[in-house]
């Protein structure tokens, strides 16, 4: 985490030899996107996540690094290559007061793997077993390395609360005053109590003064709003109406950082942009000759032409001039604060426009061609300026782009209905914050069966890939996993999958009297939070 801005820093009790109680405090705090659901298995929306997560607790838990610590399960070890077993945190309460206890922990792992959106995730479980009143096995369908790492996505509900409100099964959206019981209402463990909340605009939390952790902070009540708008939620920063908000707009920082009394931190996420080239099609889509003609054959199938658009594209200078340098460019796909990252590897292609033209006509396009970048508006940082950089460093190669912007839905329906589109930009991350992750969600091979590519929107195979990744998924050596990482990344880079741009920075700002570090996976814990009014 890197701070901006001037923070107040106030003496402890401590250094001026005092002691003085710790004053209860409400938090404030404004982010884009309410929570769709209070249920954590009904949906893998990252806001909402982010949200459910203050009341519900997963089996192992991130630390502020995004490491692994132990959550509601305190040990895990492999026992067989088929069967991790957790040692359960005794003494855990529900917020209606019941114990945690390992049937519950079964029970939610059964459950949550059920769920369609998770099959990437937990499709390899086979069962979760109760061993005795401390201790549950997981079992999967062949060897799962990363599981705990999984399990950081894992909740636990209470089996009782479930069956007493019908949502033994994990529910569907629905509208609202049709809902499933646990779309709306929570009895989770985690350190803060659901209260109240206005769907789609307002939730209301309490401290769990039950909870079994340690709170670090003095946050006592916290009101979490929706305000989609950015120029909205930076003027109920600045007006005191919220203390903090989450995506603060680039071009917001310098006001923000000289507004007395406030603050901005900022620190790398766990997710890259990346622009995908159509790796499946005979004919690409929207792709035609200088004279207009549709081309006959896909040139983003031909290596030289992605390795022609790789250096044909400046990257630092996009992350210096449009993500005014809260950015960090990227060569892999991977990033910091992802397991498995390698960092020597991490290194973009050269800008190089002469041979970024010579590779053109090696493969057969000493003209260039035109071709449609479509390009998602709002879910990402400044992509409508990285869209037009990349237009603008394309044309001096030859390629003629024509930049499609669209909102958010549409963009996403355009991909999950087809997808529809032979060359646009996105973010990619997997879902474990583990390269393997990543590898099985975003790289290999589109395969249902398996659980592959589901997020492989440019459809990109490679056998030799899917060769590394069938290996490393029964991998359990952490040396050997390591090499498989090398190599994997290697070939995804030295084959172009997709052109890596950069790690976009998270950005926070708020009352300087706040203090919270910036986490990689964007998440306020409001434990964590300490005001000093």
């Amino acid at each position: 985490m890197k701070p901006r801005g001037t923070l107040i820093l106030l003496a402890t009790a401590a250094a001026i030899g005092l002691v003085q109680p710790v004053m209860a405090e409400t938090l404030k705090l404004a982010g884009t996107t309410a929570a769709l659901t209070f249920d954590p298995h009904s949906t893998n929306d990252f806001v909402t996540t982010s949200i459910v997560r203050q009341v519900y607790e997963s089996l192992v838990e991130l630390d502020a690094d995004m490491s692994t610590v132990p959550g509601l399960a305190t040990a895990w070890e492999a026992v067989g290559d088929n069967t991790w077993r957790l040692t359960l945190r005794q003494n855990v309460k529900f917020h209606d007061g019941s114990a945690m206890t390992a049937e519950d922990v079964a029970f939610s792992v059964k459950r949550q793997a059920s769920a369609a959106l998770y099959k990437t995730l937990f499709g390899n479980i086979a069962d979760a077993k109760v061993v005795d009143a401390s201790t549950v096995d997981i079992v999967s369908k062949g060897p799962d390395p990363i599981l705990p790492v999984k399990l950081t996505r894992l909740f636990v509900v209470s089996q009782k609360w479930a069956a007493d409100h019908a949502v033994t099964e994990v529910p569907s959206l629905g509208t609202e005053g049709t809902e499933a019981y646990s779309l709306r209402h929570a009895n989770g463990t985690g350190p803060m109590l659901l209260v109240d909340q206005v769907p789609g605009q307002k939730t209301v939390f309490k401290k769990n003064d039950a909870w079994w952790g340690t709170f670090k902070g003095n946050v006592t009540d916290a009101v979490y709003t929706a305000i989609g708008s950015a120029p909205t939620r930076v003027a109920a920063l600045l007006s005191g109406e919220v203390d903090m908000i989450t995506d603060l707009p680039l071009q917001d920082i310098p006001r923000v950082e000289q507004t007395s009394g406030m603050a901005v931190v900022d620190g790398p996420q766990r997710l890259f942009m990346e622009l995908e080239m159509d790796g499946s099609r005979n004919v690409a889509l929207a792709t035609y000759d200088k004279s207009g003609q549709p081309l006959p054959s896909n040139p983003f199938k031909d290596v030289r032409v992605r390795q022609a658009i790789a250096h044909g594209i400046n990257a630092q200078l996009i992350v210096d001039r449009i993500m005014r340098g809260k950015a960090k460019v990227i060569g892999t796909g991977s990033a910091p604060g992802f397991s498995g990252y390698q960092a020597d590897l991490d290194s973009h292609w050269d800008y190089d426009v002469d041979l970024s033209k010579k590779l053109l006509t090696e493969a057969g396009y000493p003209d260039g061609f035109s071709t449609t970048l479509n390009c998602p508006l709002e879910r990402y940082v400044n992509t409508d300026e990285i869209c037009k950089a990349v237009s603008s460093m394309l044309a001096r190669v030859g390629i003629d782009v024509k930049v499609n912007a669209m909102v958010w839905p549409e963009f996403a329906k355009m991909l999950t209905n087809g997808p529809n589109s032979s060359f646009h930009l996105i973010g990619a991350a997997g879902n474990s914050g583990d390269v393997q992750d990543t590898f099985v969600a975003v790289m290999a091979t589109r395969d249902k069966d398996k659980g592959r590519g589901q997020q492989n929107w440019a459809l990109w195979t490679n056998p030799q890939f899917d060769a590394i990744v069938d290996e490393l998924v029964g991998t359990l050596d952490a040396k050997r996993r390591t090499e498989l990482y090398r190599e994997g990344l290697t070939i995804a880079r030295d084959n172009v999958h997709a052109v890596y741009l950069h790690q976009p920075f998270l950005t926070w700002a708020m009352n300087a009297s706040v203090s919270i570090p910036v986490r990689a996976d964007s998440t306020v814990m409001f434990q964590n939070v300490e005001i000093k009014r």
